[in-house]
């Protein structure tokens, strides 16, 4: 162990520093997840055809299929998902790539996601779901989306608050509005005892508070 302490002192310093930033660069799962988050196609088709692991993880946990997600860029979450990227893995938080997509209002990812197989009902360690995220964000296409797959219009998450609660408590009167024509129940309570009506009138939502009063014919 001496020996081996004695050499280590004897490399100069800016060799060590070259060896060690190489050993960092030289990480194709995380070039692939970097690579993922900023679009670049050409660098992620190198990466998995030089072998890397296309369901690796980052600290946080996420793969380069839920960085694609996230960040919007389409053909790449395409291209990952044509080479059978796990379309329902979960990062350190629960949340999956339909998630993350949601959230962002990403509807083209959603839809790729969807026919691919990602789960409507997975929730995250927060109890949302993929329509939950999208309700709260305001993405009325995407809302559309996931309920055509099924999504349950009134799971709640850890507050008890359902998608129609969220959407009426923020605004979001088109998320309101789809919500409704799928038969969303808005008398649902959250935890507190407050309806999605209850929420609307507190914020002065009038539109909303019109859509509940009349809510539009199911289809």
């Amino acid at each position: 162990m001496r020996l081996y302490t004695n050499c280590l002192r004897s490399i100069p310093l800016t060799l060590l520093l070259t060896l060690t930033a190489a050993a960092v660069a030289q990480d194709p799962a995380n070039d692939l997840r970097e690579a993922a988050k900023k679009g670049n196609l050409e660098i992620v088709n190198n990466l998995l055809t030089g072998g890397a692991d296309i369901n690796a993880k980052g600290e946080d946990g996420r793969s380069a299929l839920m960085e694609a997600s996230y960040w919007g860029r389409t053909e790449v979450a395409q291209a990952l998902l044509a080479k059978s990227a796990d379309v329902n893995a979960q990062d350190n938080d629960g949340r999956t790539a339909l998630m993350l997509a949601s959230q962002a209002g990403h509807l083209q990812i959603v839809q790729a996601l969807l026919e691919k197989g990602a789960s409507v009902e997975t929730k995250s360690k927060e109890e949302n779901t993929a329509l939950l995220e999208a309700a709260f964000s305001g993405h009325a296409p995407v809302v559309k989306a996931l309920i055509e797959k099924n999504a349950n219009a009134n799971a709640k998450d850890k507050d008890g608050r359902t998608s129609l609660i969220l959407a009426a408590n923020f605004g979001h009167a088109e998320v309101v509005k789809a919500l409704l024509e799928k038969g969303a129940d808005a008398n649902m309570k959250d935890k507190y005892g407050y309806t999605a009506m209850m929420y609307a009138k507190r914020e002065n939502q009038t539109a909303i508070v019109e859509l509940l009063k009349n809510p539009p014919p199911r289809q």
